[in-house]
């Protein structure tokens, strides 16, 4: 399980989201994409593209732009919140 660590609006629709998920992190490099998927049963996979990442304390950096139904949901979760993948 990953969890959002923060998350800052860039603008309107378009959020950063840092992300604790270390063995990502110590792996990827920047350009590659994760599949993200917010629940086991009902969520699409979404592909999304990792700009940075910082291996020694975990974490990668999504930048993502709320347009369809789970990019919208991804983006209304809080700090704190599990994403399944």
């Amino acid at each position: 399980m990953n969890r959002i660590i923060d998350k800052k609006k860039l603008a309107e629709d378009i959020f950063m989201i840092r992300v604790y998920a270390p063995y990502i992190a110590s792996e990827c490099k920047p350009g590659q994409f994760v599949i993200v998927q917010l629940d086991d049963d009902y969520s699409e996979r979404i592909p999304l593209t990792i700009m940075d990442a910082e291996p020694e304390k975990g974490k990668i950096i999504l930048v993502v732009q709320a347009v369809g139904k789970t990019t919208h949901e991804l983006t209304d979760l809080p700090e704190g919140a599990v994403i399944k993948n």
